[in-house]
C-alpha cells in the first residue's frame, strides 16, 4: 500500500461540517446497547468539560482501557490553530517528549487516523500503512516508553475542530471486540462534539460583514482582487482595505489559507 502523503498544518487537520458529524453519531448508535445509550444521555447532560471528561474517562476504565490521550484542533480567538491535548494514565515525561519534540507531526498513528474510518489497533501499524524513516523511530520511541497497545480513531468536529483519540489497552485485559470498538468511537465522538459545544471558540459568521464575507467567497473561487472589484463594482483600493480587513479577523496572510479557514468554519460554501 503507497504511504499516505499528507501536508501537516500544525496541528494536524481534516474538515468536515457538524451535520456530517451528527449523521456519524446516528450511524454508530445503531451498535450501541443499554450502557452505551446511558452513557450518550450523561454525555449530553453535562453542564462542564470536567463533568464530561469524567464521564469518558470513567467509562472507558471500566471497559480495560488505562490510558487515555485526547488532542483537539481548533482556531483560537484570533482564528489561528491551536493543539490540545488532555491525557491519563501516560506519563508526564512521555506527554512533555511527544509535545515538545513535536512528535505528532510524524506520529503514524495520528496520520492513518485521519484516513481510517474505523479504530484500530496500534500494534497493526506496520500493516496498515507504509512508514516513513522517521515515523519507525517514533514507534520505537514509544516502545522504550512502555506504551503498550492500543485503539486510534479520528473524531470530528465544527469549524476544523477535529480530534484524535488514543486508548491504551490495559496488557492483562482482553482486547475489545469489533463491536466494542464501534461503541469507543460513538462515545468519543459524542464527548468531543460536547467539548466542542462546551467550548465555544473560533470564528462565528457574524464575525464578518456581509460584504466581507462576499469577497472571501470570491477569494475562495480564485477571484483577484481587481477582478472582484468589478463584479461588486468597487474600487480597486475598497476591495484591498476590505481584504485586509479579513486577513487580519481570520489571522491569515494569504488568500489559501483564508478561503480554507473560510469553508472550515462555515463563513463561507466550498
Amino acid at each position: 500500500m503507497p504511504r499516505i502523503q499528507k501536508k501537516h498544518i500544525e496541528p494536524v487537520q481534516v474538515i468536515m461540517t457538524s451535520q456530517v458529524c451528527k449523521g456519524t453519531i446516528k450511524t454508530l448508535a445503531t451498535a450501541g446497547d443499554a450502557l452505551t445509550q446511558d452513557i450518550l444521555k450523561t454525555i449530553r447532560e453535562a453542564t462542564v468539560p470536567g463533568e464530561n471528561w469524567t464521564v469518558i474517562r470513567d467509562y472507558f476504565r471500566g471497559h480495560g482501557i488505562t490510558r487515555i490521550g485526547y488532542m483537539v484542533n481548533s482556531l483560537d480567538s484570533n482564528g489561528q490553530h491551536q493543539l490540545a491535548i488532555r491525557s491519563e494514565g501516560f506519563s508526564e515525561e512521555w506527554i512533555s517528549h511527544y509535545m515538545e519534540c513535536k512528535l505528532y507531526l510524524i506520529d503514524p498513528v495520528v496520520e492513518l487516523a485521519q484516513s481510517a474510518t474505523t479504530p484500530f489497533f496500534w500494534s497493526k501499524i506496520q500493516e496498515l500503512m507504509e512508514l516513513a524513516p522517521e515515523q519507525k523511530d517514533y514507534l520505537i520511541q514509544m516502545q522504550n516508553a512502555g506504551i503498550g497497545d492500543g485503539i486510534a480513531f479520528h473524531v470530528f468536529g465544527p469549524g476544523l475542530r477535529n480530534g484524535f483519540v488514543a486508548l491504551g489497552i490495559d496488557p492483562e485485559a482482553k482486547k475489545p471486540s469489533r463491536s466494542e470498538m464501534l461503541d469507543f468511537q460513538l462515545i468519543a465522538q459524542a464527548a468531543h462534539m460536547k467539548y466542542c459545544e462546551l467550548n465555544p471558540i473560533g470564528i462565528a459568521p457574524g464575525d464578518l460583514s456581509p460584504r466581507e464575507r462576499e469577497i472571501l467567497q470570491w477569494i475562495a473561487h480564485g477571484k483577484s482582487n481587481n477582478v472582484i472589484a468589478e463584479i461588486l463594482e468597487l474600487s480597486p483600493h475598497t476591495i484591498d482595505t476590505l481584504v485586509r480587513r479579513i486577513f487580519s479577523k481570520l489571522g491569515v496572510a494569504d488568500r489559501t489559507t483564508a478561503a480554507i479557514q473560510g469553508v472550515g468554519t462555515g463563513l463561507i460554501l466550498p
